[in-house]
């Protein structure tokens, strides 16, 4: 049965935006899988000592504290069911690495298919807009903010890996082309997404990977090469729909600066959020500890809303969607619900996954390397986009994200154990 999981592996990356639920089905049936193969991967990938368990510890360890907290002050807040739903990745998905250890797999086909995903992102984002006209690309995912800035993380693991995976053989240029193509691709889909509250970091990995890519280049070609790469990114958002990336960007601004100045909020997105965020900081104030719970913070978002404690826009926005609660960040949203403790929990899951690879930065064989530069900027971006939506409040970010995490760790594993193996 490995070889029919490892093609439902392969597939998984490349319908992550483009199919209903692409996200979540693969990682979900391959972690109840791998499961019945723990036996197989212990004698095949074996992590009982050295760095790579310390690289598990951290990460599984990170999981574990985000887990116990959240769930714990769930409890004591009576928070709602469906709450505990954002814990489901954390617990299953690394069960995705014991497929991955046990047959042994390698990075480099993984690494196309993330690709190949990222470039029918874009395919399917320029249908939507120039065929469909629905005004921002949402794929399948049904919200254009998470279809964006997953699109991000898709082209950035490619652009990544076009950089500095050692691809070998005949074919190896072409490998590496397609893969900065296809990441460039993933870009394009995020630009067409309109949600702009990730492409912070478009810039920053447009600069890591011009320096990647040049590093044996004098240093001033290398720093033209940057300079190249940053007003690509602006042309192509010039290019781009108006409606979708420079009237977003000047409304924002405009908006963000009026409402700095007066308090009014004149647009749906930046001064919305600065609005939504400083109800959000009332909140926290009143309960720093514990937070509110999820259903308590809802609650009394009701209570200040109708005592007129927001602009009146924030107010209508609610009664359209009385469901709306979320603070637009993360850790404002973190401290919202659970307080201090909440924080520190959802900063411990990121704090897992950041020393799991900082671990290997600097190993000395180019495939570890690439990997483990591919998991610290996966979580550089997600701070990134927490900085404006709730990141791990949404399925798709925490799915993609605990994925990611979990999968290159586990390919880590296993070339770690081949060297080891190797005469």
């Amino acid at each position: 049965m490995l070889p029919f999981w490892k093609l439902v592996f392969l597939i998984s990356p490349v319908i992550t935006l483009v199919l209903p639920s692409g996200h979540f089905i693969g990682p979900f049936l391959m972690a109840w899988a791998g499961l019945f193969y723990r036996r197989q991967a212990v004698d095949q990938s074996p992590i009982a000592v050295g760095p790579i368990k310390t690289s598990w510890v951290w990460m599984l360890g990170g999981f574990g504290v985000l887990i116990v907290t959240g769930v714990s002050l769930a409890i004591a807040h009576s928070n709602h069911a469906g709450h505990y739903e954002m814990y489901v990745p954390f617990v299953l998905f690394p069960g995705i690495a014991l497929l991955i250890r046990a047959g042994k797999w390698r990075a480099e086909p993984w690494l196309i298919s993330v690709a190949i995903g990222a470039l029918l992102a874009f395919a399917f984002a320029v249908y939507q807009v120039f065929e469909q006209n629905i005004g921002r690309a949402m794929g399948f995912v049904g919200n254009e903010i998470p279809f964006g800035n997953t699109a991000i993380v898709l082209g950035a693991v490619a652009l990544v890996a076009g950089a500095m995976f050692p691809f070998a053989g005949d074919r190896a240029h072409w490998k590496r082309w397609f893969l900065l193509f296809a990441g460039m691709a993933g870009a394009g889909a995020s630009l067409l997404s309109g949600s702009k509250g990730g492409w912070l970091s478009l810039f920053i990995i447009g600069l890591a990977v011009a320096y990647l890519t040049t590093h044996q280049w004098p240093m001033l070609r290398r720093h033209f090469a940057a300079l190249a790469v940053i007003a690509s990114l602006v042309i192509a958002g010039l290019l781009a729909p108006s409606h979708v990336v420079k009237d977003r960007v000047e409304s924002g601004l405009k908006g963000g600066w009026h409402w700095v100045q007066t308090g009014e909020v004149t647009e749906g997105s930046v001064s919305m959020r600065f609005e939504i965020w400083k109800l959000s900081l009332r909140m926290i104030a009143e309960e720093p500890w514990w937070g509110h719970g999820s259903v308590g913070a809802r609650e009394r978002w009701h209570v200040l809303l109708n005592e007129g404690k927001a602009h009146q826009s924030l107010v209508d926005l609610v009664k359209a969607n009385p469901k709306f609660s979320t603070a637009d960040n993360e850790m404002l949203g973190a401290l919202k619900g659970g307080g201090l403790l909440g924080m520190l929990g959802l900063l411990a899951g990121y704090v897992g996954v950041w020393m799991a690879f900082w671990l290997w930065r600097r190993h000395e064989d180019a495939q570890i390397k690439t990997l483990s530069t591919i998991g610290l900027v996966l979580v550089l971006m997600y701070l990134e986009f927490g900085l404006t939506v709730s990141v791990f409040g949404i399925n798709v970010f925490r799915s993609v994200f605990v994925t990611l995490a979990v999968v290159l760790l586990a390919f880590i594993t296993v070339r770690s154990q081949f060297l080891k193996e190797r005469p």
